[in-house]
């Protein structure tokens, strides 16, 4: 054989190659084009998924948050119903208008402060509770036994409890306080 020839066949077998291995390449890389979609695709489904399962999460925690949030008021507004009704009683005695509380101011503050007993219990943070056991406290004496206090007495601690409630409805850090003259 001549060496043309050899040459011949060498780069005929070269060329062949190259030319199965450019294609090899081209395969091989439009091959792991469809692969590297579709695992996109999948990794994007799996987060989708993920994301639309958060999403009804946190719908689910607002939504708690809101109703949580709404019981606390209508406990809330209930207890303020209470201290109005017991400090109108209260003024009243105090100013000279009536000598006793009456007798269904005193059993409706029986009744009613237990049960916001119950529903503070149910609805709110320890600080509310022990502000309310305060008030509570204090006004027992008051109404039972005739133990004489202050108007300014009364609503200073009346605002101690409201100012917790009002911080456990996350209104405000800020406290409010009476600054009238009674």
């Amino acid at each position: 054989m001549e060496i043309e020839a050899i040459f011949k066949v060498a780069a005929a077998i070269i060329a062949s190659l190259g030319g199965a291995a450019l294609l090899l390449a081209a395969f091989a890389n439009w091959l792991g084009g469809i692969w590297a979609k579709r695992m996109l695709q999948n990794e994007r489904a799996k987060h989708s998924e993920l994301l639309e399962e958060l999403k009804t999460e946190l719908d689910l925690i607002k939504q708690k948050d809101i109703t949580r949030h709404h019981d606390k008021l209508a406990v809330y507004k209930d207890i303020v119903h209470i201290v109005c009704e017991i400090l109108r009683e209260l003024e009243a005695v105090t100013i000279g208008k009536q000598t006793t509380i009456s007798k269904e101011a005193e059993n409706n503050f029986a009744i009613s402060r237990t049960k916001a007993y119950g529903y503070i219990t149910l609805v709110s943070s320890q600080e509310v509770m022990d502000k309310y056991n305060e008030f509570i406290d204090f006004l027992i004496p008051i109404v039972y036994e005739g133990k004489k206090s202050t108007w300014t007495e009364m609503r200073t601690i009346a605002d101690a409890m409201l100012n917790a409630m009002r911080k456990d409805l996350g209104i405000t850090d800020e406290e409010i306080t009476y600054k009238g003259a009674r």
